[in-house]
């Protein structure tokens, strides 16, 4: 492993170079932005070394879950509301019906990340919110928030990612952690539309809108929609965020979506097989002169330097639906034999016809394979 001095020095050449504005390519810059942020994690892991590493990381659980509660308690709302746009903690207590001691290391905790700012000196016990805190609040009007995707992420992953070592066990006749957890033999979606379980199904839409919006918004111009004869569409598209996403850019606004999702998503799960085997029939046997069916699968991927969240994603499927974020090599589609090109971005996006010579084309942060 690199030294520090070698690490700042890597550090300070990848800075200057991504940010000095000489180069506007996307792709680049999305690369240049990923080898920082692996640089600066290598410099954090050589300067606290392996014990120090591994405690924190051991521990990072109970960040997570001081993010989940604070967000839960609607504290950024709360301070967002005063008049004077600052709360001191005995203020958030009454506001939160919650114990000043709990709030008050939850907050420390957090305050190291970046969330929120303890006015005036250390130790001050009064807060305000700050451009990372804000996409703690509710979500409104023109205010971007992370606060569902926190709860799906903090609640029910963490919930299911604490019998990750049972579902584990080649005994456990194929359950997942989630099924472990939550004591059910459904799949997550089924079970989060039980009587009583609704509203996180709810939560679990709107995560996925506020995920999406995080990780693909350059799917809307990294690929030619505006191509395609419309109506697309879209096989278990949810409530339609990608269809948001691509209309907001200008190119795509001609275009035109069916949705294809039932009020109980786990039936279109089970139908997701014979569907797919149906789309490549369809495929193969189109005549229609001068057109050529094509299946967009939007789909992240796992590649050498995928970033943090790539991987923590993956855990969490693992344990909420026995998912995984695949590799290059485990991409394949068992109905189809197809190399799948690099992504380096959050996700892959793959573009099937039915020819049979296949072509790669770069479209800035995102693999296409035409066939």
């Amino acid at each position: 492993m690199a030294s520090p001095l070698e690490l700042v020095h890597s550090l300070q050449t990848l800075v200057s170079s991504t940010y000095s504005g000489t180069n506007t390519d996307p792709l680049v810059l999305y690369k240049a932005k990923q080898n920082i942020a692996n640089c600066c994690l290598s410099l954090l892991q050589v300067v606290q070394g392996p014990e120090e590493y591994t405690a924190i990381l051991g521990e990072s659980c109970q960040e997570s879950s001081a993010l989940h509660v604070i967000t839960s308690l609607g504290v950024a709302d709360h301070i967002a509301d005063s008049p004077s746009g600052q709360l001191t903690l005995k203020e958030l207590s009454q506001k939160t019906n919650a114990d000043e001691k709990y709030l008050s290391v939850m907050l420390s905790a957090l305050l190291l990340h970046g969330y929120f700012t303890e006015v005036g000196a250390f130790g001050s016990g009064i807060y305000a919110n700050n451009g990372f805190s804000e996409i703690l609040r509710t979500e409104s009007s023109g205010q971007r928030s992370m606060k569902d995707a926190i709860g799906l992420c903090a609640d029910d992953g963490a919930k299911a990612t604490t019998r990750l070592l049972e579902a584990a066990d080649l005994q456990s006749a194929g359950k997942t952690a989630a099924n472990i957890a939550f004591g059910s033999s459904q799949s997550l979606f089924e079970w989060m539309h039980n009587p009583g379980n609704e509203w996180r199904g709810k939560r679990a839409g709107k995560a996925m809108v506020q995920l999406h919006s995080m990780a693909n918004e350059g799917v809307g111009e990294d690929y030619p929609w505006e191509t395609l004869k419309s109506p697309i569409i879209d096989i278990g598209g949810g409530i339609g965020s990608l269809q948001v996403m691509l209309l907001s850019v200008p190119k795509n606004k001609d275009l035109s979506f069916v949705i294809f999702d039932l009020e109980k998503t786990v039936e279109n799960a089970k139908k997701a097989v014979k569907i797919l085997r149906n789309v490549r029939n369809a495929m193969l046997e189109s005549t229609t002169p001068g057109v050529i069916p094509k299946l967009v699968v939007v789909e992240m991927m796992l590649t050498e330097t995928s970033s943090r969240f790539t991987r923590t994603t993956s855990l969490q499927l693992l344990s909420l639906n026995g998912g995984i974020t695949r590799t290059e090599g485990e991409k394949a589609l068992s109905f189809m034999q197809c190399k799948i090109m690099t992504s380096i971005m959050q996700f892959n996006l793959i573009n099937y016809s039915k020819n049979l010579d296949s072509e790669f084309v770069q479209q800035r942060r995102f693999g296409v394979l035409t066939w």
